[in-house]
């Protein structure tokens, strides 16, 4: 993450795009957080769009509170009534460990 003070900046849009491949760029205005760049490359629009909607940010947080709360029923057993492969939730090393 970087800070760059917009107050003097000399910056375009391109040179902060570039900046942000490496990671967010924090605008600031007199020290204090104003606008962040970030690299969306490889990312979708419906992604994008519902990532900074509050409206649907407030829904998903408020399934995941009831969840917590009342519980509920689990991803692995909607794949199974639904009759599909239950994804494992650990990567098997392919490899074998070396012994030390």
């Amino acid at each position: 993450m970087r800070l760059l003070p917009i107050e003097g900046t000399k910056k375009s849009i391109s040179e902060l795009a570039q900046m942000a491949k490496s990671g967010p760029v924090i605008l600031t205005r007199q020290g204090k957080p104003m606008a962040a760049v970030k690299d969306l490359s490889g990312k979708d629009w419906e992604s994008v769009s519902l990532a900074n909607n509050p409206q649907f940010m407030a829904i998903i947080e408020e399934s995941r509170s009831s969840f917590r709360r009342e519980g509920g029923i689990g991803i692995d057993e909607v794949r199974t009534q639904l009759g599909l492969k239950v994804k494992s939730r650990y990567r098997r090393n392919s490899r074998k460990r070396k012994k030390r």
